[in-house]
């Protein structure tokens, strides 16, 4: 009996390298995001802390200058925030895309490997009846009256 070939293996195995390929775009897309979000939070909790310690009034204008330049830097952020969401949608789109294409071809791939083990079970159960049927005559042949005319 013939071996189970998938004729798309080769596309099979592309797609899947395809979807591995996207997916470790979305993780470094969802990363850059997650950490810009954590600087954000982290700036704004550093600038809380300063505006809120006490200090003396020789010490009011050089904490204004660190909160201005804080408040500039946090703005940055908060300005690329949205790209990199933007990033990672399209990275996710493109992973799902490609997830969808393998998807396909993997259920093309069970279908022509369940086709072949019904093939298979057709041509087992077709050997299995010609032995019966072989058995059944032998079986006949032999019991059958030698025809010696007594």
């Amino acid at each position: 009996m013939r071996r189970f070939r998938f004729r798309l293996e080769r596309v099979l195995r592309y797609r899947e390298t395809r979807e591995g390929i996207a997916y470790r775009a979305l993780q470094d897309a969802v990363r850059q995001r997650v950490r810009l979000e954590m600087q954000i939070r982290a700036l704004a909790e550093q600038m809380r802390q300063i505006a809120e310690a006490p200090i003396r009034p020789e010490e009011w204008s050089p904490r204004e200058q660190t909160l201005a330049a804080m408040a500039t830097r946090l703005q940055r952020l908060q300005d690329t925030l949205p790209l990199l969401q933007e990033q990672e949608a399209h990275a996710r789109e493109v992973y799902l895309q490609a997830r969808r294409e393998r998807d396909a071809l993997t259920q093309l791939r069970i279908r022509a490997y369940e086709q072949h083990q019904h093939e298979i079970q057709r041509l087992v159960q077709n050997e299995v009846d010609e032995a019966a049927v072989y058995a059944y005559q032998r079986r006949l042949s032999e019991d059958a009256p030698t025809g010696s005319g007594d």
